[in-house]
C-alpha cells in the first residue's frame, strides 16, 4: 500500500472515530415512528434505543471504511489478475460475515421465544444486525462492480463467481426477512433497510455493471443513424 493510500485510510478512520459519538448523540427518535412488525407490545427503553442507534451508526461508518479500503486495494492492484484476487478476498470475507449475521438473527429469535431477551433488547440487537447486513450488501455490490471491469477470461481463471456475488448481495438485501427489516426501520429509520443502488466503480463511475458499455453502444448507434440521415 503506497503512502497516499495509507494517509487516505488513516483520515477515514479518524473521521469514523469522531463521527460515532456525534452521530449517535444526534439521533432523536420521532414520536411519529410506529413499529411495522407484530414483534410485541413492549416498548424499547431509551437506553436500548440509544444502543441501537450507536450500533447502526457504527455499522454505517464501518461500511464506508470497508468500501473505501476495497476501492483502494483494487485501484492499487498491479494487474487484472491481482484485482480479481482482491475481489475474491472481498467476496469470501463478506459471505462469511453474512452467514454470521444470519446465525445471530436465529439466536436472537430463539432467545426471544424462550423469554431470555426483553423485547426492547431484541429490537435493538436486530436493528444493529440488519444495519450490518446492509454493509455486506454494499460490499457485494462493490465486488460485483469491480468484477464488471475485468475481462471474462481473467474472472474464470481467478475463480471469480459473479453469480455467487450477486446471490450474496441479494441475501444481504433480504435483511433477514420482512419482520426483522420492519423492526430495524422502526428503530433506525428507512435508510437502514434501503437497498444499495450506488454502483460506484473504483474509478468513480456510478454506472451499474455493464451499463457503461451498453450506453457507449447506444451512443455509437445513434451517431451512425444521424450520419446516415445527414448523408441522405
Amino acid at each position: 500500500m503506497n503512502r497516499t493510500t495509507s494517509i487516505t485510510l488513516a483520515v477515514i478512520l479518524v473521521v469514523a472515530t469522531v463521527a460515532v459519538p456525534l452521530a449517535a448523540a444526534n439521533v432523536v427518535p420521532s414520536s411519529s415512528v410506529q413499529s411495522e412488525s407484530d414483534a410485541g407490545n413492549e416498548s424499547i427503553a431509551p437506553g436500548e434505543r440509544f444502543a441501537a442507534a450507536v450500533g447502526v451508526q457504527n455499522a454505517e461508518i464501518n461500511g464506508n471504511v470497508s468500501e473505501r479500503t476495497f476501492e483502494a486495494r483494487v485501484a492499487n492492484a498491479a494487474s487484472n489478475e491481482s484485482k480479481a484476487a482482491v475481489i475474491v478476498d472481498q467476496f469470501n470475507a463478506s459471505e462469511t460475515r453474512q452467514t454470521e449475521l444470519e446465525n445471530r438473527l436465529a439466536e436472537l429469535n430463539e432467545s426471544r421465544t424462550a423469554g431470555e431477551l426483553s423485547e426492547g433488547r431484541y429490537q435493538a440487537e436486530v436493528a444493529t444486525t440488519v444495519a450490518e447486513m446492509r454493509t455486506v450488501e454494499r460490499q457485494a455490490t462493490a465486488a460485483e462492480t469491480a468484477a464488471a471491469e475485468l475481462p471474462e477470461g481473467v474472472l474464470e481463471e481467478q475463480n471469480v463467481d459473479v453469480e455467487a456475488i450477486r446471490a450474496l448481495r441479494d441475501r444481504a438485501g433480504d435483511r433477514g426477512g420482512p419482520e426483522t427489516a420492519a423492526i430495524a426501520r422502526s428503530i433506525a429509520g428507512d435508510d437502514v433497510d434501503r437497498a444499495t443502488t450506488d454502483y460506484r466503480a473504483p474509478g468513480g463511475s456510478t454506472d451499474r455493471p455493464g451499463e457503461s458499455q451498453a450506453d457507449d453502444r447506444d451512443d455509437d448507434s445513434e451517431r451512425g443513424s444521424t450520419a446516415a440521415s445527414d448523408g441522405n
